[in-house]
């Protein structure tokens, strides 16, 4: 009987230092060029509507700031915090030369080292999929919320269509593999009811959810291109256009929301 997988997140003190790169193995690129301008999206167009009571920013699990950077530009006094030491220094580093003040620190989602209700917005993002204990780390979002802040997160469904794309696709398969085996494991992807659910339990009021997928539905091209990266015939960024992922009203792959702070 094969062993059940672990999660690898050691993958992201062992390439830390590569979030920018414009070589990076795709598994980073794609959050950059294909994720983030998504999410940040949606995020924004929420903003536009909601009464948040003022203008901080915790980033959880912020990685090399890509999402930081975003909100910082927006005018929010953005803080980040990662259990990677060699990722946060890359965060600090880009922030440095971006001419971006925002604060980093080492901090995991379980145990954040900040006092309640110290932040009006709290993101978790392509972060709830790693965590050791889920239900802790929604716990310390709501404590850190003031009342009527808001939670953004994005995350990964646990369907059959997922285990296909992220896990077969995307880092099993010797063709199109972009990442190494386990840094994503399909039972520790999370059903949108289910997080709905914990959400409620932690005081926090569900607000909208959205799926995030490709525009192009075409299986066969995506696979020439998942190919043609991996063989470097194609660069990350080109891979971004090719792939177009927009915001979709179908959450069986990977989904983005918003909860509010009773």
């Amino acid at each position: 009987m094969r062993a059940e997988a672990k999660i690898d997140n050691a993958i992201y003190e062992l390439y830390g230092d590569k979030w920018w790169d414009e070589d990076a193995e795709f598994g980073f690129s794609s959050l950059r060029y294909c994720v983030n301008p998504v999410r940040i999206g949606y995020f924004r167009k929420i903003l536009r509507r909601l009464p948040v009571p003022g203008g901080t920013v915790l980033d959880v699990g912020c990685g090399g700031g890509f999402l930081s950077e975003e909100f910082a530009r927006d005018g929010f006094q953005v803080t980040g915090i990662d259990p990677s030491a060699k990722t946060v220094a890359a965060a600090r580093k880009h922030a440095s030369e971006s001419g971006l003040d925002i604060r980093y620190e080492v901090g995991r989602g379980e145990a954040i080292p900040f006092a309640d209700a110290s932040f009006d917005i709290v993101a978790c993002c392509d972060v709830l999929e790693h965590v050791d204990d889920l239900e802790k780390v929604i716990r310390e979002v709501s404590r850190l919320l003031k009342p009527r802040g808001v939670f953004f997160y994005d995350t990964v469904n646990r369907t059959w269509f997922s285990k296909l794309a992220l896990i077969k696709v995307w880092q099993e398969w010797a063709l199109t593999r972009c990442c190494r085996e386990n840094v994503h494991v399909w039972k520790k992807f999370i059903k949108p009811a289910e997080l709905a659910a914990l959400m409620r339990s932690c005081d926090l009021v569900v607000g909208g959810m959205k799926g995030i997928a490709p525009e192009k539905r075409n299986l066969i091209a995506l696979l020439r291109s998942l190919r043609a990266i991996k063989v470097g015939k194609m660069r990350n960024e080109e891979m971004a256009g090719k792939l177009r992922l927009s915001e979709s009203n179908s959450l069986k792959l990977s989904y983005m929301g918003y909860a509010i702070k009773r």
